[in-house]
């Protein structure tokens, strides 16, 4: 009996693995740009993120968006309202990868500039 319960539990759980990862490849499209008038556009972030063969992104103090990915520094565009919220980077064929959130600099605290920028990486 428990052992038929482990068995529906496990089914299930690789159910819902196998939906997830579906669901987190229909987001590898850049965004849409909601158009003139809106706080929060899609921008070209290429030149202003930083990524780990840089110094500066062991660096907390310097408020920037850092990015952790293995395709270097393709373009990146990211979105939000005074502080990057999303972003997305091209791979070296120029396909878009969303990238996920994974803290954000305050954690930190006074040792960050405000607003506290925040860190994306690569899932896979």
């Amino acid at each position: 009996m428990k052992r038929s319960i482990f068995v529906r539990v496990g089914a299930l759980a690789i159910g819902l693995l196998m939906l997830s990862s579906g669901v987190a490849s229909a987001q590898d499209a850049w965004p849409v740009d909601p158009g003139e008038g809106s706080p929060v556009r899609p921008v070209d972030r290429t030149d202003y993120v930083l990524t780990p063969d840089q110094p500066e992104f062991w660096n907390p103090a310097i408020g920037k968006t850092r990015v952790i990915s293995p395709f270097g520094r393709t373009k990146i565009v990211c979105m939000g309202y005074r502080v990057d919220n999303a972003c997305w980077q091209a791979d070296p064929a120029g396909n878009p990868h969303k990238l996920e959130f994974l803290f954000g600099m305050g954690v930190f605290g006074s040792f960050t500039s405000i607003p506290a920028q925040n860190v994306f990486v690569y899932a896979g």
